[in-house]
């Protein structure tokens, strides 16, 4: 079988099952594969959103052990593992889209290099660190009032590894808080949505 049939197999959809149109993976071995279901609530990252940041944070990604937290469909954790991450886990407490997740990583034979976790980004509970890379893509409300974004973000710098780095998904207009224990390196935007680069200090 060729790199680019096995990538692109689909996984087979329940009968009499609607599905919004799926998004697909960019680069890498699984190019072209499409991602799981998007259910009600779940936000992907726009594709071309995902390209330029995948294109941004590369030096990062080969060999990278990867969380990625509030994963939904998990845009951003299997892109990384297409691109040459060496782990993947895959974080979010709606069991929903952990159960596509999981047929997902079953259907292609990825359990030793993906792990679907059931947990609360804002309290732990997935397999302990560090973290090359830490994906972060909180619920919109997570920026609205106290203490708003903090305890996310304040789980996911505790798990980098040194020289590592939190890639977090923002509202267009949102604003990283400021923090003794990270530094914002770069945002950028792209419509309505952005993300902002953080590292620990």
């Amino acid at each position: 079988m060729s790199r680019r049939t096995g990538a692109a197999a689909a996984l087979p959809r329940p009968a009499g099952v609607a599905y919004a149109p799926r998004m697909r993976i960019g680069a890498g071995r699984f190019k072209h594969a499409e991602l799981p279901p998007a259910g009600p609530g779940v936000r992907p990252v726009p594709a071309r959103l995902r390209q330029s940041l995948f294109t941004v944070i590369e030096p990062w990604v080969a060999g990278a052990a990867v969380l990625d937290l509030c994963a939904g469909v998990g845009g951003l954790g299997l892109e990384a593992l297409s691109r040459g991450a060496s782990r993947v886990v895959l974080v979010d407490v709606d069991p929903a889209p952990l159960g596509a997740l999981k047929r997902w990583v079953d259907h292609r034979g990825l359990a030793s290099e993906v792990a679907v976790v059931r947990a609360d980004a804002r309290r732990g509970g997935w397999p302990p660190g560090p973290y090359d890379l830490v994906f972060l893509d909180p619920p919109f409300d997570a920026w609205e009032g106290a203490p708003g974004i903090v305890p996310f973000l304040e789980r996911a710098v505790a798990q980098l590894a040194p020289e590592g780095l939190v890639v977090l998904k923002t509202p267009g207009d949102a604003v990283v808080p400021e923090d003794p224990r990270w530094v914002l390196r770069t945002v950028r935007r792209q419509g309505e949505v952005a993300y902002a680069l953080v590292s620990e200090k």
